[in-house]
């Protein structure tokens, strides 16, 4: 398992960690699943890429829904992006066989590790873990359906991309201060020290980074 670090602990220094995670990948169509801002086009190579970002809402490229599934054909994509989103979804079993169904290389996901270090001690404190979770009074505009530790994303984006015929690339991604207590104790302790799982599904198999 490798480590990949973001440069910065800003959400474009996240998304320049991811695409300079793997490089070689960022050629052809790409959807960005989730795409909020569409920042993550900021950071990719546009003279090699065709981006295209579907959200819920408007100014996306593609407004859809990935839950009531993607309005694309089997393998419309190189490269499908979907960043901290499926567990966002009510099925996401069925959420992340659509990534699968309309890539024709790659998916690129990342998904929360709840049970990284920050988080255990706000729940020690009883402070709330984020935004996303908890009881508010009024009715949220969206919120995570899933908790889960970065041992239980590892094992199920594995089982689920083999089932798919992907090949799972992996690692730990962290900030630029997490990265100083070194690799190898990243990897040993990913359950506690990583915030996100990343993991690259490759529809060809033996692909090598």
């Amino acid at each position: 398992m490798r480590v990949f670090v973001c440069p910065s602990r800003d959400e474009i220094g996240k998304f320049r960690g991811i695409a300079e995670a793997f490089p070689e990948i960022w050629e052809g169509l790409v959807l960005d699943v989730g795409c909020r801002s569409a920042s993550l086009q900021r950071v990719l190579p546009n003279s090699k890429v065709r981006y295209f970002g579907l959200d819920l809402f408007a100014p996306a490229d593609v407004v859809g829904n990935l839950e009531k599934g993607l309005c694309f054909q089997n393998e419309s994509f190189d490269i499908v992006v979907a960043l901290d989103i499926l567990e966002h979804t009510d099925n996401i079993y069925e959420a992340f066989s659509e990534l699968c169904r309309v890539s024709r290389k790659y998916v690129l996901l990342t998904l929360p590790n709840a049970y990284e270090v920050r988080t255990r001690i706000k729940f020690l404190m009883g402070r709330p873990m984020s935004g996303k979770y908890g009881l508010p009074v009024d009715p949220p505009n969206d919120r995570h359906r899933w908790l889960f530790s970065f041992q239980e994303a590892q094992a199920f984006t594995r089982a689920l991309g083999e089932r798919h015929g992907f090949e799972v690339i992996e690692g730990c991604l962290v900030g630029p201060r997490r990265s100083l207590l070194g690799h190898t104790l990243l990897r040993l302790w990913s359950n506690l020290l990583s915030p996100w799982y990343l993991a690259l599904l490759c529809r060809e198999k033996g692909t090598e980074f």
